[in-house]
């Protein structure tokens, strides 16, 4: 017997796809969440520059809170603890040891002088002069030894950085004198004569020196507000402050982006004043409220550059 099988028509096969309507619902849900990611992704960026500003303004007050604090807490140090203090420094400059007293401070920093080239204080803005002594050697003086035309020294005073052309400080129990060395040699004195920046008035003036002697750099800074430096954007300030190394006046550019400062003092009181108020009677200051206001340096060239974060910082330091 024979089967006969009629061929099977094509099994019909239907098309699957997206509609439109679902095309845009898919393209609509996939924008929704590729900006959620970009918010994100935009939000913490934000949040990163934030901090990233704010840690840079904190870094800056930290830095300037703790050198102007060294500076004003060693103001009036002196190895020998007297207050019998000879100044021979040349000039009538703002270095000089006056009053008893180892800072003063000035309401308008154009009114400090002299002052290095370069950058000018700002007007109607403070400045603070601190004077002391840094590192203090002993056994340096040669006892007994005049001491008319210089220290007689033992040895080099390598180890507190004394060279030709610094400012120093010798004293022992019952004096003290500060001058400009002109020289030094192993052996020889560090001589108070010579024609050096800023110069000394006189010799010392000294019979001699008692086996309980010392010697150290003198050290005179004012700290004030100037024009930044090059490479700064426009009208930016900086935190400065002026020094005698070597044979030369030098101001250090220390922070930039110190708006403003503003200087306080307590006396015998109970409130802070002004440096107007404190007049001649530096020598009762017992400490100083300082207040320092910094930005953030930002690019002019750049058209998308934020508004600089702006913070101000204060701190009280008390004065030895």
């Amino acid at each position: 017997m024979t089967i006969s099988l009629s061929p099977q028509s094509p099994r019909r096969i239907r098309q699957v796809g997206l509609t439109l309507v679902e095309l845009m619902v898919a393209m609509l849900l996939g924008l929704v969440v590729v900006g959620a990611v970009v918010s994100v992704l935009l939000s913490s960026r934000q949040s990163y520059t934030t901090n990233n500003a704010l840690s840079q303004v904190q870094d800056n007050a930290r830095i300037a809170f703790e050198l102007m604090a060294r500076d004003i807490r060693q103001a009036g140090s002196s190895p020998c603890g007297n207050s019998n203090v000879t100044d021979v420094l040349a000039g009538a400059g703002w270095y000089h040891w006056v009053n008893e007293a180892g800072l003063f401070g000035v309401d308008d920093a154009t009114t400090l002088a002299p002052l290095p080239g370069g950058p000018a204080p700002t007007a109607s803005l403070p400045a603070i002069v601190t004077r002391g002594v840094g590192q203090v050697s002993a056994n340096l003086i040669t006892p007994g030894a005049a001491c008319a035309a210089g220290v007689p020294m033992a040895a080099a005073p390598t180890d507190v950085g004394i060279g030709a052309d610094d400012l120093v400080l010798a004293c022992d129990g019952t004096q003290a004198y500060i001058y400009q060395a002109a020289a030094f040699n192993a052996g020889l004195p560090l001589a108070a004569v010579g024609t050096g920046a800023p110069g000394n008035t006189s010799g010392l003036g000294c019979a001699s020196f008692s086996s309980s002697a010392y010697v150290a750099p003198y050290q005179a800074f004012a700290w004030y507000l100037g024009a930044a430096g090059a490479g700064a954007p426009k009208d930016t300030l900086s935190l400065y402050r002026a020094h005698y190394a070597g044979n030369a006046l030098v101001s250090d550019e220390i922070i930039r982006g110190v708006t403003n400062m503003q200087l306080a003092y307590l006396t015998n009181g109970t409130n802070f004043v002004n440096a107007a108020t404190v007049g001649t009677a530096w020598n009762t200051v017992t400490s100083v409220r300082l207040t320092l206001t910094l930005q953030t340096l930002t690019n002019p060239n750049n058209p998308k550059n934020p508004e600089p974060l702006v913070r101000t910082f204060d701190t009280t330091i008390r004065v030895r």
